[in-house]
């Protein structure tokens, strides 16, 4: 039993490896999937083998030695470019998996209300400077104190395009001057205008110090977690196509088809036995046709996720 639950993980571990690679691969080559790089790929091989080999056989004119000579380039090539590659699409790689990774912490912060929002920022802080925030007022958001002096806190939450501006901050720079809090942090999911930059030393923190932040607190997605993200956007959409499929693809086959069984037997029955007939036979093929059509396109879909 044991043997067989190893058997079961190995063979899940390599499912998982084909559907990651041919995911990066198919993000890399704009779409083409893993096989189709494959083929690509020895084609190229071939195209490489095919032309030294002639070449050489057009010099020497032995063709052993052209075949021969062929075939190590070609085996050359293929280890040099697979060194090459693979340190290229390493690099390629840890980039679209931290572009994901950006892209699961807008959507967590894009599903938070500006209440929520604050907090999560109060949580990474304190974790980040190892303190406490405490509620203030309306204006400051949070008080806390960090390496002695006393910050007051402020955390706007903004779409992703827009730019926060001193004129949003106004009310917050007045109530820091009367409550002679000398220390600021303004936080805000999106990234600030040149002009707040110029007219304030507090510090800003913008969505790249975030994630500064939840890196160095162990709170950003780790390659683990992107790929398991990937996989489960596989199984979402391999269950979608799936239950497309098996319901209103399934039902309109089976109601094309037994309407032309029916109208079939009903022909045997009525004067306009031919007519009834052709109408039956006809239902039946297209319920055959759409049957066809629907097994195509959930191929189609698989290979895409694939």
């Amino acid at each position: 039993m044991e043997g067989l639950i190893n058997i079961k993980k190995y063979f899940d571990y390599i499912k998982r490896k084909f559907i990651l690679n041919n995911y990066y691969t198919s993000t890399l080559k704009k779409g083409k999937n893993l096989q189709a790089a494959l083929l690509d790929f020895a084609f190229t091989v071939v195209t490489v083998i095919a032309i030294s080999g002639i070449m050489i056989y057009w010099i020497t004119e032995e063709i052993f030695l052209a075949l021969a000579t062929a075939v190590v380039l070609g085996i050359a090539y293929i280890f040099l470019m697979v060194l090459w590659n693979r340190r290229i699409r390493r690099n390629k790689i840890l980039r679209i998996n931290e572009n994901i990774a950006d892209s699961e912490i807008i959507r967590e912060i894009t599903r938070k209300d500006n209440r929520e929002f604050q907090l999560y920022i109060k949580d990474i802080l304190e974790k980040f400077y190892k303190t406490t925030f405490y509620e203030y007022n309306r204006y400051i958001d949070f008080v806390g104190e960090i390496n002695g002096e006393m910050y007051g806190l402020k955390c706007l939450k903004s779409s992703m395009d827009a730019k926060v501006s001193y004129k949003e901050l106004e009310f917050f720079m007045k109530e820091m001057n009367e409550k002679n809090i000398k220390e600021g942090i303004i936080v805000t999911n999106s990234y600030f205008s040149d002009d707040l930059k110029e007219k304030t030393d507090y510090l800003l923190i913008d969505f790249n110090q975030i994630k500064a932040m939840l890196k160095e607190i162990g709170s950003y997605p780790t390659q683990k977690d992107v790929e398991d993200l990937i996989i489960a956007k596989y199984d979402n959409r391999k269950s979608m196509l799936k239950e497309k499929f098996t319901s209103k693809g399934r039902d309109k086959v089976l109601k094309f088809t037994m309407l032309g069984i029916v109208l079939i037997i009903y022909s045997r029955f009525v004067s306009y036995e031919m007519y009834y007939r052709l109408i039956g036979f006809a239902s039946v093929g297209i319920g055959l046709i759409l049957a066809i059509y629907n097994i195509a396109k959930y191929i189609e879909g698989r290979r895409k996720e694939v």
